[in-house]
């Protein structure tokens, strides 16, 4: 296999020197050995070909995915289990550790073990693999530890650019008009911006070894606290991730005051409008939407929140996959101007929130349980790396938080969560029994 990044893969490679990670976390009851996850893992190598590719870079310094004569197998880190808080601590670790670029793979595991409990941190380069690649990958490998000899297919890939997009609209002359047209554009923009924009400020020590400064705080709600959230929002007609997306921006103006920006960044699953990218088809990036408390009318939340899900279905009807990716690979010559300015550049925002809703993946194998999985978390070099992802599993919402310390402080985290929760349960009703 060998093909040149996608822009937006670029933006999230840079040079290769610096960190941006997903990792994903669960916790199982039974018994595994090192046998068993090393068989899981060469399988999940078969049928996964960007599992097995490294990056180089050509003589004009384009970054290219290939697959390096000689594959190293996917790493496996093993760590003797000392209490329930270890995968946390494993997963900020594996957040700052750089991959092997040059040699590959781009995905470990760390496997923290007892006799009766793990827990399997799955680590993996955001420019190769998305959080909806990484339910893929989970499913699968947890269906390999559980019955080794299970047929889990191949998994599909893309050569380029035409894999994705319809010939009648990449061979569009309007639809290439516009996409270079619109790349000018933001070439301008960001060439302009750069001048105004210095390097010498930036947040954290990100590059070389493990990271300093990240953390993860990590919470749940019970499953009577989430049907009563899932109802009202039904009830109310908003979506989960709106009164969710407004409970946090509210509570982070509470918190941080004038500091506070008002706005947050939603990734969209680039699936639901684009088919081409099957469900295991490893894939790295998605559309997205923007949200502000400008758009929340009202003087209650849920008054806000109806307000707030018209301008979210509006932005959600003009989102259209194909011309997003045509205008994004029409700009490979601004690659580093954006980075430039997503690293340097004055934050706008708040946070990014996802929510990524009901994982598809069982909780009961014949041979162990998945105990919980915990909401994936991700985080790179970007000036703002305030990160909220929220999934549901087994009826309960998780949520993961991650930041850096010299961004924000890990207790400025905490009391925007605290104050986030009160804001979204103050008038969704919930049994004393079951409250927060």
């Amino acid at each position: 296999m060998k093909r040149n990044l996608l822009f937006l893969e670029r933006v999230l490679f840079g040079d290769g020197s610096e960190p941006f990670h997903g990792v994903y976390a669960l916790k199982i009851n039974g018994q595994l050995n090192r046998g068993q996850l090393r068989a899981a893992l060469a399988r999940l190598q078969e049928k996964y070909a960007m599992l097995r590719t490294a990056i180089g870079i050509d003589a004009t310094g384009l970054p290219f995915f290939h697959t390096p004569p000689s594959r190293p197998d996917i790493p496996l880190r093993i760590v003797e289990r000392a209490d329930d808080d270890d995968w946390n601590r494993e997963t900020v670790r594996e957040l700052g550790t750089s991959f092997d670029i040059k040699n590959g793979p781009l995905l470990r595991i760390t496997w923290i073990r007892s006799t009766e409990v793990s827990d399997l941190i799955m680590a993996f380069h955001h420019c190769m693999c998305d959080g909806g690649s990484g339910v893929a990958l989970l499913n699968d490998l947890l269906t390999l530890l559980d019955a080794p000899q299970a047929e889990i297919g191949k998994a599909p890939a893309f050569r380029n650019i035409r894999d994705l997009i319809p010939a009648e609209l990449l061979h569009n002359r309007r639809n290439r008009f516009k996409a270079k047209f619109s790349a000018a554009l933001v070439h301008a923009g960001l060439s302009l911006g750069s001048l105004f924009i210095s390097t010498k400020r930036k947040s954290g020590p990100r590059s070389g070894g493990p990271r300093t400064g990240d953390y993860l705080v990590n919470w749940k709600l019970g499953s009577e606290q989430s049907k009563a959230l899932f109802r009202q929002c039904k009830q109310e007609g908003v979506t989960v991730n709106t009164a969710i997306g407004l409970a946090l921006m509210e509570a982070f103006k509470a918190i941080n005051g004038p500091g506070a920006h008002g706005k947050a960044t939603c990734p969209v699953d680039i699936r639901r409008y684009m088919p081409e990218v099957k469900r295991d088809m490893l894939f790295s990036y998605g559309l997205a939407l923007n949200i502000g408390l400008k758009q929340a009318f009202g003087n209650s939340f849920w008054e806000k929140a109806k307000t707030l899900q018209i301008h979210v279905a509006k932005q959600m009807a003009r989102l259209d996959p194909y011309e997003f990716t045509m205008i994004m690979e029409a700009s490979h010559r601004s690659v580093h101007k954006l980075r430039r300015f997503l690293t340097y550049a004055k934050v706008g925002n708040d946070f990014m929130f996802s929510n990524m809703g009901k994982l598809d993946i069982p909780a009961q194998f014949r041979h162990f349980t998945v105990e919980t999985i915990y909401s994936p978390t991700v985080i790179g070099p970007f000036a703002n790396p305030n990160t909220i992802i929220t999934t549901t599993f087994k009826g309960q919402m998780d949520f993961s938080f991650v930041s850096n310390q010299e961004f924000m402080q890990r207790a400025t985290a905490m009391q925007i969560r605290e104050k986030a929760m009160e804001i979204l349960f103050e008038t969704v009703f919930i049994p004393d029994s079951v409250r927060l």
